[in-house]
């Protein structure tokens, strides 16, 4: 009985003995179809080891500071390959790498030399040398993760920093990961990589309408060339020309124009400039940012002659946009510059109607700066002391050309705090670019600053203000100024920032403290009693009233499910294209390809 029961243990010793040895040099990670990677892996390399593979990895992870916190935590469990080199989720990593073209990122991984080495593993190459093997499954392993960790964070803060991008024309502060961010990126990536990789797209619906738009314009390239418009006249309403028909099937083809005959039958009947198609064409300049018209002309067609990649490159540079976070909220009462599209936009929570209007912003040698705020204050009939910079290369220019210019602008010289008589000065022999007299210009219709002035604080000495110059908002470039912005609508912005206080009198106060007419019959009644007080020169809000003044080429406008683009004017999109294509050749730039 003794020697049958001595027999069964050894029997059973046996049989955990191997069972543990079948257990060191083939268990999987979790992949699917194990049992076909177990094969072709154990008979491909059958005297692979583990534990080797495992102190290789350990050595070369001690030189990478970024991963070695990751690696140490897990003591040292590897996420890509252990006992078999677990292709099904290196396949997953690789496709989800390729489809970031999508997303502005078209080599920016390194997914050719993560397949390259998937692949040479996968089919054998290094069977003669074992050392090699467990050396490029330790390149694999770590180089995976690294681009794991890179292309979440980057998803989920920005691939760039616009801090370098644009330099000093830039003060707005951005979220950066930090220590909780990383605890979960790393937990995810042991439990299931492909699942935190997959998921790490942005959630911002904007972001989200960008991506739609990019599949669909990719769908239309596939589909339908656009040809060339060749025409360049100036076309009116009623007008008929075969260049009507190109215009007609160009806006067809990108959704702007659904007309109510057959577009198949008969090319010819589009060849008129009728209402239904001018209506279109203006929608078309509405989502590109341009002015409305009853005429089309050259503009518009060259604008209508852009390749839908214009637009794709558009879009990867605001994606890149949106995945920047920004570190300041908006408060209630908010109020948004955009700088490409030449716009404002002030919003109230719980409002269902902001306000809107154009703006004029700095010309490309004068770039309004990019920074946030709060609206501090409001100064009425604004005195404007005019910059060194402009006194000498625009105001003493001008004088000495004509004497009365300094006169006529309503303007006055100070040297030591001390009025200085203009005609004293012999203005033939000022030398302008070394003119040290103090330019004040006093307040009034002409004044260049306008009525108002929306002042906050700022490192830039830049504000909102109002203008004698209201022509320029009716033009499609504004980018005009010194560096200042520029408001359409002063006393509409004026109203929304003093609403807590507003009412039909309070707008009367302040139009007569601006020189102008009061408009309601209360206003009017207390203005012809001599009893309609004007306001202090300052006003200060009761609501707090946050400012961005930022960039965005591609952006939705408010209750309004269009997405718009303008111009590039200051060439932001390339900086940003360019750091995300390092390695690509110099291409052409979103201007040149609008040619």
């Amino acid at each position: 009985m003794g020697k049958i029961l001595l027999a069964s243990f050894c029997l059973l010793s046996i049989v955990a003995f191997v069972s543990c040895k079948q257990r060191e040099s083939t268990t999987l990670s979790d992949s699917d179809k194990k049992e076909v990677v177990r094969s072709k892996f154990a008979k491909t390399y059958p005297d692979y080891s583990p534990k080797r593979y495992e102190e290789v990895v350990y050595d070369l992870i001690q030189k990478d500071s970024l991963l070695l916190p990751f690696y140490a935590e897990n003591e040292y469990a590897t996420v890509w390959s252990h006992d078999t080199l677990d292709t099904q989720r290196l396949q997953g990593l690789i496709h989800i790498l390729n489809n970031s073209r999508e997303h502005g990122l078209s080599g920016y991984f390194p997914t050719a030399q993560i397949t390259s080495l998937t692949d040479s593993i996968d089919s054998g190459l290094f069977k003669d040398s074992l050392e090699y093997l467990y050396k490029k499954m330790a390149d694999l392993e770590l180089l995976s993760t690294q681009t794991a960790v890179k292309y979440v964070t980057g998803m989920s803060y920005g691939f760039t920093d616009p801090k370098k991008l644009y330099k000093k024309d830039y003060d707005i502060s951005v979220l950066m990961p930090d220590s909780t961010f990383y605890s979960n990126l790393y937990k995810g990536l042991r439990e299931n990589p492909l699942d935190i990789v997959a998921n790490a797209l942005p959630s911002d619906p904007v972001y989200q309408a960008l991506l739609d738009e990019y599949r669909s314009l990719e769908q239309k390239k596939q589909e339908t060339p656009l040809n060339k418009i060749t025409g360049t006249a100036t076309y009116k309403l009623g007008d008929k020309n075969e260049h009507i028909s190109a215009i007609a099937r160009r806006l067809m083809l990108t959704g702007e124009y659904t007309p109510t005959i057959d577009s198949t039958a008969n090319d010819s009947l589009h060849n008129t400039l009728n209402k239904e198609l001018l209506a279109a064409i203006n929608t078309f300049r509405r989502k590109n940012s341009y002015p409305e018209e009853e005429s089309v002309g050259k503009l518009t067609i060259d604008a209508l002659n852009r390749p839908l990649d214009y637009y794709q490159t558009k879009l990867w540079a605001n994606m890149e946009r949106y995945r920047w976070k920004r570190a300041k909220s908006k408060h209630d009462k908010h109020i948004e510059v955009n700088v490409a599209s030449m716009s404002l936009v002030a919003s109230q929570k719980n409002d269902s109607l902001p306000l809107t209007m154009r703006i004029c912003v700095g010309k490309v040698t004068n770039k309004t700066p990019l920074l946030q705020s709060d609206i501090h204050y409001l100064n009425l009939n604004p005195v404007w002391n005019v910059p060194t910079s402009i006194a000498q290369k625009e105001v003493a220019v001008l004088q000495k050309k004509d004497p009365t210019y300094i006169k006529r602008h309503n303007m006055k010289l100070y040297k030591g705090g001390k009025e200085v008589d203009i005609t004293t000065i012999n203005w033939k022999e000022v030398n302008p670019s070394k003119f040290s007299y103090t330019i004040r210009q006093n307040p009034g219709e002409g004044n260049s600053l306008g009525l108002i002035k929306f002042m906050f604080n700022n490192a830039f000495s830049v504000y909102l203000h109002d203008t004698p110059t209201k022509s320029a908002f009716a033009r499609k470039d504004r980018a005009v100024s010194h560096g200042c912005v520029r408001v359409q609508k002063p006393f509409d912005l004026a109203f929304f920032c003093m609403s807590a206080t507003s009412n039909d009198v309070y707008k009367d106060r302040l139009y007569y403290s601006l020189e102008k007419p009061p408009l309601s019959n209360a206003g009017k009644k207390l203005a012809k009693e001599n009893k309609l007080k004007k306001l202090p020169d300052i006003l200060n809000p009761e609501d707090k009233i946050s400012l961005f003044i930022d960039y965005f080429t591609v952006y939705k406008q408010p209750c309004d499910s269009m997405l718009y683009y303008a111009d590039d004017t200051y060439g932001y999109d390339d900086l940003i294209l360019d750091a995300l294509n390092p390695n690509k050749p110099k291409k052409e730039t979103t201007k040149q390809i609008a040619k």
